[in-house]
Order: structure tokens, then sequence, then C-alpha cells
């Protein structure tokens, strides 16, 4: 016998390979059982009845001189009945494993054994799940794929860093990539029941001859998932993007995104698709904030340093967001590093950030802190006191400043639960005031003073936890508060000596705010490798002051008081979800979903249900099409009276005579992906937009003690365009081009005459260039061109004066249409230098390099010209344009430790 294993080793050899490209299942030990032939035909004579296989094997291979090849686990406990005359091996072998489930092939002189592929396909599955974290700090990682071997099939881990795959029971060996971090191949194991494996990976900053590679999630995103729209922003893409005052910002970064517009150019605003600036959904941490610019909009409320990454949706929106119609931004916060302390300090011209994280118990307690200030005021103090200085009559003071603080503190109570408590404030105040003579004796004075806070605070705690393998829930409760609070006062009297008398005062006081008390459950489930599903249900009670006035006059001591008669508004939503990601063939993903929102208030219930399709179709790996629907609903607007959103601007619910917004959105898109990280995309869209809330016309001549929802209209809107990229993030040189093509209109029953117009931000052409270039291990510098259609204004196409009022005549207008006017084309260059040392780095930046300031508005004024024949001045309007920002140097210094 062991003569025969020895001659029939070298011929099963090349047979293995074979049945290998042949067989549903691979064969790492073979069993291969043999005898010396008493002779070879193909009729075999056997009756066995309940035997143990082999015992029969035995026998048949006496009879044919045939082997049989097999797994080692395939036969075992199998018994097998068997009759047979001088019967086909072939019969025999089909009377033999009828309903074992087990396959066979006859190859010259070899038997091959396999199971069928039916039984594969029921072949008992466990569970492997884990977090995936970051090796040095212990932060999730979130989107890292993790992928089996034995089957090719990967999962996407949630913005937990968990993931859930179902692997047939045997050997596997997992393999886990993230963009920028080094793939992890796990040791191979053995698998026969469920298992949490955890997996730790590190960042992979190669440099080879000062060729960069970096890794590119949103190419992973484009090509594997059906989402269309989608993009994830890490920190590092933030810090390379130019930045003005040394303030790098996300909502910059993100405008120069192919859809996404600055609606007034060097803002930190956001018009995504042909939507207002009120439809744009900003979280922390999955809570919404109402209010998020600095400074009027030049930064957004996002402090960098705060920042893990941050997940931006435009199309294809997850079944968890609504109450929005345009986009949705979740910026994830640091959770703090578990193993040992980092931080950096920041310090630039106009304002300085420190940040610093660490282990309180080490790998089991996190913390995270960071703060930033700007020092505007601290600026203005010395240039208000040379002027004051030196005028005589007025005397004028400004100060202005604004603080970010976020801090966040993270427990891991053990491998399956977590739990973590996340703060942040942040706020704005402007002071100005100016007087004339007030400090004279014996003069008549005047003085006016105002003064302006804003910000938003959130509180938040949560706690996640791995229920089974296959489930993982969070549950999330939530505090957030925005407010804001205008105080203006004028007074005069006379001074006597250096006594004011006949002091007469009229002050002002305004004030605006949004609480929401947030408590929300979601759940993450992986009933099947090729399908994941998410779920969940929220509840927030919101509390609306839309505005509430108070005025005080006083003349002589003797006060008058008047308020505006402003009801709080009250309201409960409620929302429910059920979503998913499912394969159900290789080449097709679908993403699908469904939203239900209930919005409770003043004894009325909109409800609305809002589903999300999405199809991905994949025939090779380096391209893939999707297309798509989404329905999403809003219940809250922000009535804005001017071009940007200011604070004071109200932010109010629906109410029993109003509707919610809604949008219908249809989309697709195609990508490329080909040698060297170039990937290209071509994306369209057409949304419908219904019930659109904004201000009448002259609803400033109403009286002021009208209610604010009788100062509103509501009409319709539509958009469609094409979003074009081609990007690359391999070697020294990355980056990408950017082109959008769009229409947008808006439709009022009393405006316009009811016929259709062009939105404001009706901006048909937009591109953007950015480009970052690593010159050596030292210095680095990016670059960004934007440029951009102009908005639309309305100006008057007719005007006359009223004679009776010459030669100060007032102008009498009339527009034959609504924003019948575009600005004209607005670009900039934006340039950073970065320099590198031992402990940080410094920055050079230019801000509109070739001071280009851009047109954001005309302004209609008075010219004169004297007529020398009648010796008089004539009097004529003109247009003037205004501009804004012209080239700004910055320099800033980051400490790292």
């Amino acid at each position: 016998m062991n003569r025969s294993l020895l001659i029939t080793s070298a011929l099963c050899s090349a047979s293995l390979l074979a049945y290998a490209s042949n067989s549903t299942a691979a064969i790492p030990d073979p069993a291969i059982l043999s005898e010396l032939p008493a002779k070879e035909t193909d009729k075999v004579s056997i009756h066995a009845k309940n035997r143990p296989a082999t015992e029969v094997f035995a026998d048949i291979m006496r009879q044919t001189g045939k082997n049989f090849i097999y797994q080692t686990d395939l036969l075992r406990g199998l018994n097998v009945t068997v009759n047979a005359n001088d019967a086909s091996l072939k019969s025999v072998l089909a009377q033999m494993f009828d309903g074992t489930g087990i396959t066979f092939k006859i190859q010259k002189n070899n038997i091959l054994l396999s199971r069928s592929k039916e039984i594969v396909r029921k072949q008992r599955k466990y569970v492997v799940s884990g977090f995936v974290r970051e090796a040095e700090t212990g932060e999730a990682l979130a989107g890292a794929t993790v992928t089996c071997s034995s089957t090719k099939n990967g999962v996407f881990t949630n913005a937990m860093g968990f993931y859930s795959i179902s692997i047939p029971e045997g050997e596997c060996q997992l393999t886990v990539s993230y963009p920028g971090y080094a793939p992890e191949k796990l040791p191979a194991f053995t698998l026969s029941k469920d298992r949490q494996m955890d997996i730790s990976m590190r960042e992979n900053a190669q440099t080879i001859k000062d060729v960069v590679v970096i890794g590119n999630k949103n190419r992973t995103v484009a090509l594997e998932t059906a989402g269309v729209g989608s993009l994830n922003v890490g920190k590092n893409t933030i810090l390379n993007t130019p930045v003005v005052f040394g303030e790098s910002d996300v909502i910059k970064t993100l405008q120069f995104e192919p859809g996404v517009s600055a609606g007034i150019d060097g803002m930190a605003g956001m018009y995504v698709h042909g939507g207002n600036s009120d439809e744009n959904m900003y979280m922390l941490d999955n809570i919404p904030l109402y209010q998020v610019n600095h400074l009027g909009g030049l930064f957004s409320a996002f402090n960098t340093e705060a920042i893990r990454n941050v997940d931006f949706h435009k199309s294809s929106f997850p079944a968890k967001f609504d109450g929005r119609l345009s986009s949705y931004m979740d910026v994830h916060t640091k959770d703090g590093s578990m193993s040992e302390h980092h931080g950096s300090a920041r310090l630039g011209l106009t304002s300085g950030a420190f940040n610093i994280d660490g282990p309180i118990w080490k790998d089991r307690t996190s913390y995270s802190f960071a703060i930033r200030r700007s020092w505007y005021d601290l600026l203005t103090i010395p240039i208000f006191a040379i002027y004051n200085a030196i005028s005589e009559d007025e005397k004028t003071s400004t100060n202005y400043a604004f603080t970010d603080i976020n801090a966040k503190i993270n427990h891991r109570f053990n491998n399956r639960s977590r739990g973590y408590l996340m703060f942040y404030y942040g706020e704005d105040y402007l002071r100005v005031s100016q007087n004339w003579d007030k400090d004279k004796a014996d003069a008549y004075w005047d003085e006016e003073k105002s003064n302006l806070r804003w910000g938003n605070i959130v509180a938040s705690a949560g706690w996640n936890y791995m229920l089974t393998p296959k489930l993982f829930g969070e549950l999330t409760g939530a505090y957030s508060r925005y407010a804001s609070r205008l105080e203006h006062s004028k007074a005069d009297g006379y001074n006597e000596g250096n006594i004011p008398t006949n002091v007469t005062s009229d002050k002002m006081r305004s004030d605006n705010h949004i609480d929401d008390w947030i408590l929300k459950a979601d759940f993450d489930w992986s009933p099947h490798q090729s399908h994941r599903i998410n779920f969940g249900a929220g509840y927030t009670l919101h509390s609306f002051l839309p505005s509430l006035t108070t005025r005080t006059l006083s003349s002589n001591e003797v006060n008058s008081v008047v308020k505006d008669r402003v009801s709080t508004y009250r309201a409960s939503e409620f929302n429910a979800y059920f979503g998913g990601d499912w394969r159900p063939a290789d080449p097709l993903r679908v993403d699908y979903g469904l939203h239900f929102s209930l919005f409770h208030i003043g004894g009325k219930n909109h409800s609305n249900l809002s589903p999300r399709l999405s199809l991905r179709w994949q025939p090779a790996k380096d391209w893939a099409v999707k297309a798509g629907y989404s329905r999403t609903v809003q219940y809250v607007h922000q009535l804005i009276q001017s071009s940007i959103s200011l604070p004071t601007d109200q932010w109010v619910p629906v109410t029993n005579d109003q509707k919610p917004q809604t949008a219908d959105k249809i989309f697709a898109g195609a990508y490329y992906s080909f040698g060297k990280g170039w990937t290209v995309s071509v994306e369209g869209y057409w949304k419908k937009m219904r019930n659109l809330l904004e201000y009448a016309d002259e609803y400033y001549l109403l009286s002021p003690e009208t209610d604010w929802t009788k100062k509103l209209t509501a009409g319709k809107g539509s958009a469609k365009g094409l979003d074009f990229k081609i990007s690359k993030d391999f070697g020294a040189l990355s980056g990408h081009i950017a082109y959008s093509l769009m229409w947008a209109d808006r439709q009022y029953a009393d405006k316009n005459g009811g016929k259709p117009f062009p939105a404001r931000f009706d901006n048909r052409h937009k591109i953007n260039v950015l480009l970052n270039w690593k010159i050596n291990k030292k210095w680095e510098m990016s670059a960004a061109w934007t440029g951009m259609t102009g908005n639309r204004i309305t100006l008057p196409t007719q005007c006359w004066q009223d004679p009776a009022l010459a030669p100060w005549n007032y102008d009498m207008t009339l527009a034959t249409e609504v924003n019948n006017y575009r600005l004209p084309f607005n670009h900039r260059l934006d340039l950073n230098f970065r320099r590198y040392n031992r402990r940080g780095y410094w920055d050079f930046s230019l801000y509109n390099a070739y001071c280009n300031m851009s047109t954001i508005g005309v302004q209609r004024d008075y010219s004169d010209k004297f007529d020398y024949n009648t010796g008089q001045y004539n009097f004529y309007r003109v247009f003037k344009k205004i501009k804004l920002i012209p080239v700004i140097p910055s320099i800033s210094y980051t400490w790292l430790f």
C-alpha cells in the first residue's frame, strides 16, 4: 500500500489542480485513499448496508483500480448503503451518494469528491465582529474595509468603527484597509464559532524620493457604495486647503466641491444644488446646529483641531437623516488617545488655538479638549485709541471676538461597550459705540451704542453597545441651544458744565433663541455578509422664540417700556427610519431607506414619509454607474432679510397655516478610476422643491406688531445640473479639478407676476482647481483657484423723479422682473506655503493673491455734475459696484507636542 501511495501521489498532483478549478470547495488537506489494483474495470459488484463509506471505498478500489480524493472532513461519520451486481461505476457512485450532498467526478484513475453547490451555500456560517481603531490613539476608524480571504466579500465599518461579517466555518484570514493607513493582514484562523476581533491600524506615511502615497477614501466610496454625492473629509484635507487669516475651515474646503457654492465669495456659507442657505443640516457628533458662522460668515464654527472627520451628503441621503432639503454635514469630533498625550498650539495674526488629548485611565478613558479665540478686539484697541486722541468731536470704538470650546470624554467599559460625554460652546460678540461731544463741558451731545451676541451650546451623552455579533446599538441624549441678543441705544442731552441734563434715550433689545431636547436610538444590524440594515427612532422637543423685542423710552428719568406680543412656539418632532445596504448580486449594490417624520405644533400634526433608493452597477473593478431618488422634508426655516445669513435672522417652525418644505430629487452618476490614483466622476441631478418660504414683497410696510407668519409667502422651485470632477491622490502633486453646471429658479404667486424667475444663487458655471504639492520633506505648497458666475440681483428698469421735490428728487423706480441682473464673474487665487521643522510648521498664506475683489452687489447712489451754462448742479442716480475682500496675507505657526 505504501508503494501504491507513492505512485498515486504524483498522479494526483495534476488532477488536484484541475479539480480546484472546477470544484466549489478548495481542498487544503485532501485525503487520498488507494489500493494496489487487482484489476482495472468500470464494472462493480458490491453489497453494503449502512457501512462506513471508507470501507466501501476500499472494495471499489480493489475492483476498479481507481483512487478516491476528498477533504478529510467530507466523509466524517458518513455511512452508505448500496446494492449492485456488475453495475457501472458511475451508477454505483450515484446510488451511494444519493441524498448525502456529495458529488463525484471521475478523472482517469481518480474519483474526486466534493460538496454540492447547494450544500456549500447551506454551510454553517459564523460571525466575526469587532472594532477597527487607530493603533496610537484608539480612535475609531469609520469606513475601513474588512475582507475575508475565503469569501472575498468585504464590509465597511460604521461611524464607531464597528464591523460584522458572516463567514463560512473553516479557515479564514481577515484583511483590513483604510486610506492613509498600512493594510493589516491578520493571522489565519479556523472559525468554528462566533468570534470578536478588534483590529488596530497604523498610519502609513510613505515618502519615497519625495513621492507621497496617500489614500483616498472617497475613491472607495465612489466605486464600492451605491451613494451619489457622498464625501468623507479628513482633518488633513481641511488643513491642506489654502486659508484666510491662518484659519482652516471645513465649510470652505467643501466649497471647492462641485455643486457647492459659497453664495457670497469669501464667506463660509453653503448653497447646494440650487438650495437656500437654511436647507443644509450641520451636525456636531450627530447633534444639529442652527448658526455656524463667525464674523458674518467669514469663518465657520467648526474648529479644525477638534475634528476627526466629516461626512457630507448632497444627493443620496442615508435613511437616518431628514429635516433639511439640500445637504447633510456631520462633523465627528476626536475621542482622544487612549495611550499617550498629544496636542498642538497655533498662533496667528488674528486668532489662536490650543488643543490637547490623551488618556485619563490608560486603555479605558480618554479626553479631548480644544479652544480657539480671535483677538480682533485686542488689535483694535490701539487703533481706536489713536483715532480718538486725534478726533476732537467724534469718539468711537469697535470690539469683536469669537470663541469656540470643544470638550469630550470617552470611556471604554469593555470590548463591547463605550460611552462618551461631549460639550461645545461657541460665541461671538460685537460692540460698536460712537459719541459726539459727550466729554465737552457746556455742549450738546449725542451717543449711539450697539451690542450683538450670538452662539451655540451643545451637551450630549452617548452609549453604544455591541448587543450581538451582528447587532450594534447606540443611545444618545442631547441638549442644544442657539441664542442671539441685539441691544441698541441712542441718547442725547446737554452738559451743564460736566453734568448731563435733559437726557433722552431710546433703548431696544431683541432676543431670539431655539432650544432642543433630543433623545434617539440607532442600530446597525448585519443579518448577512451581503446585507447591512440600519434602523432607529428619535424624539426632539423644540422651543422657539422667534423674536422678543423690548423698547424703553426715557426722558428726564421717566421711562416707558413697550414689549412685542410674541409667543414661544413649542413643537414635538418624532422620527423613525429603516434602511440598508444590500448586494443581491456581484455587480449590483442597492442602498434603500424609508424615513418617517411627525411634527406636532399648535394641536396640528404634519407627517411625511421620505423614501430613498440608490442603485450601483459595477461590471468592472475600476468603473461603476449609479442612479437613485430621494425625498426630504424640512419643518424649520430661517427667515433671511439680506443676502447673507445674519445672527439676527429668525429660525421658525411650520405652523397651522403653513406646510413643511419638501424636495424630490432624481440623480445619476458615472465613476472611473485609473492608474496612479486618478479618479473621474460625472453626476447629474434634477430637484423639485415645494412650499418654500420667504418674506413677501414690501413686508416691511406692515405694522411692527404684525405676526411674522403674516409676512411670509410660499412658493416652489427647481434645480438641475451636472457635477464633474477629476482628482489625483498619488504622488508629490495631488488635488482635483471640479466643474458645475446648474440652473435654479423660484416661483411665487405674488412675485414676478406669478412667473418663474432665476434664484438669487443661480450660479450657472463654477470651476474649482485645488492642488497640493509636496516639494520636499520640509516644504509643501497648496493652491486653490475658484471662478463662479455672479449671483442674481434685482435692479430697476425704469426710474423717474417727482418734479415737486426738486432739486433733491426722490427716485420712483420699477423693476419689471425679479433677479433681472447678473453680477460679474467672480474669481480668485489662494496660496499657502507650509514649512515643517522639528516641533511644528509655519503657514504663509495669500488670500486672493492677485487682488481681484469680487462684486457682491450694486448700490444706487447720487452723483452730481455742474452745468456751467446754467450755473447749477445736475443730480442724477448712478449704480456703483460693491466689492469685497482684497488680497490678505497671513502667517501662523503651529507647535506640535
